[in-house]
């Protein structure tokens, strides 16, 4: 087993699909790719990539961490309470727990992830 996982674009496994629960869309009917490449034994950290179709929904982070890294696309994240930040290929950021806001996605939008429980 090594001790790198390494993220190639050009040759990722099988995603999930999936799309957010009803009661958290906002706009539109996005839906979601997510390709899970690496966890730890217990599960609480993992990370991977995530792709999403325009639209917008609810995030609800809980009492997660998560370390974002925008690949493509265009997106809004606009946490409650304050201003929208456009968000492109490039940028970083991590929400913490008890986040929650509204992504709005532009264009579709891949990011690298890593979370935290």
């Amino acid at each position: 087993m090594s001790g790198i996982t390494y993220f190639d674009l050009d040759n990722l496994p099988a995603p999930r699909e999936g799309s957010p629960l009803p009661e958290r869309r906002v706009e539109g009917d996005p839906s979601f790719r997510t390709w899970d490449l690496a966890c730890t034994a217990d599960g609480r950290v993992t990370a991977g990539i995530w792709e999403v179709t325009p639209g917008a929904f609810r995030s609800i982070k809980g009492a997660t961490w998560e370390f974002c890294s925008i690949i493509s696309g265009v997106s809004e994240l606009i946490e409650d309470g304050k201003p929208p930040r456009r968000i492109a290929a490039g940028d970083s950021f991590v929400m913490h727990p008890g986040f929650e806001g509204t992504w709005r996605v532009l264009e579709t939008t891949t990011k690298l992830w890593v979370t935290k429980d």
